[in-house]
C-alpha cells in the first residue's frame, strides 16, 4: 500500500508543476482549485494501484492539452492580440531605422550650417526620443504599466539616463564638449516634448483613465 501513496504524492507535485503551462492569470483564479481537484482524486485513485494514477495521468493531460492552448489564445484576444503586439514592435523597428539610417546622417551633414542652439534641440531631440520610446515601448510590451503611468514612468528613466551620459561626458577624461546651458534646456524641451507627444498618443487611444488623467 505504500507504494501507489508515494506515486500519488509525486503525481502532486508533478502536477502543480504542470499548471504553470496556464497564463498566470488563469493560475491565479482557478489554480489552487484545480490542484486541490486534482489532490482528492489522486487520493481516491492511489488504492488503485498505478493503473488507476495512469488513467488519471491520461484524463489530466488530456484537459491541459485541450485547455491550456484555449486559455493562452482568449487571453491574447482579449490583450489586443499578437498582430497587435506585432504591429507596435513592427513600427518601433521601423522608426528606429529610419531615425539611424535616414535622419542622423541629414543631421550630421547639415550640423555645421545650423545654428548652435538649433543644433542642440535637434541632437537632444534625436537621442533622447530613442531613449524615450525604447523605454516606453520595453514598459507597455512587457505591461509594467500603461497609460498615463507608463508615460510619466518613461520620463522619469529618460531623465535619469539622459543625465546619466551628459554626466559622463562631462567629467570624461579628453572630453571636448562641456555642459552649457544651451545643451540643459535642449534636453529638457526634449524631454517636454517627447513627454506631451506621448501622452497625447495615450490620451487619445483612451488608454487612460478619468483617474490616472486627473
Amino acid at each position: 500500500m505504500k507504494t501507489p501513496k508515494i506515486n500519488a504524492s509525486r503525481s502532486r507535485r508533478a502536477y502543480a508543476v504542470l499548471l504553470a503551462a496556464y497564463p498566470r492569470e488563469f493560475r491565479r483564479e482557478y489554480g489552487r482549485e484545480m490542484a486541490l481537484v486534482f489532490d482528492d482524486r489522486c487520493r481516491e485513485r492511489s488504492t488503485g494501484g498505478a493503473a488507476a494514477l495512469a488513467r488519471l495521468w491520461g484524463e489530466a493531460l488530456l484537459d491541459l492539452a485541450l485547455t491550456a492552448p484555449r486559455e493562452h489564445l482568449e487571453r491574447l484576444r482579449g490583450g489586443g492580440g499578437v498582430m497587435k503586439t506585432l504591429r507596435t514592435v513592427a513600427t518601433a523597428v521601423a522608426t528606429y531605422a529610419f531615425t539611424l539610417l535616414v535622419v542622423a546622417p541629414l543631421y550630421a551633414r547639415n550640423t555645421g550650417a545650423m545654428p548652435g542652439f538649433v543644433n542642440n534641440l535637434i541632437d537632444a531631440l534625436i537621442s533622447t526620443g530613442l531613449i524615450f520610446n525604447f523605454v516606453f515601448l520595453v514598459l507597455t510590451l512587457t505591461r509594467r504599466l500603461e497609460g498615463v503611468r507608463a508615460v510619466r514612468a518613461a520620463l522619469a528613466l529618460t531623465t535619469l539616463v539622459v543625465g546619466a551620459l551628459i554626466t559622463l561626458m562631462e567629467f570624461s577624461p579628453g572630453a571636448h564638449a562641456h555642459l552649457n546651458l544651451r545643451i540643459v534646456v535642449a534636453q529638457v524641451l526634449s524631454l517636454l516634448v517627447w513627454f506631451t507627444a506621448h501622452l497625447w498618443w495615450v490620451l487619445r487611444k483612451g488608454r487612460a483613465g478619468p483617474p490616472a488623467t486627473a
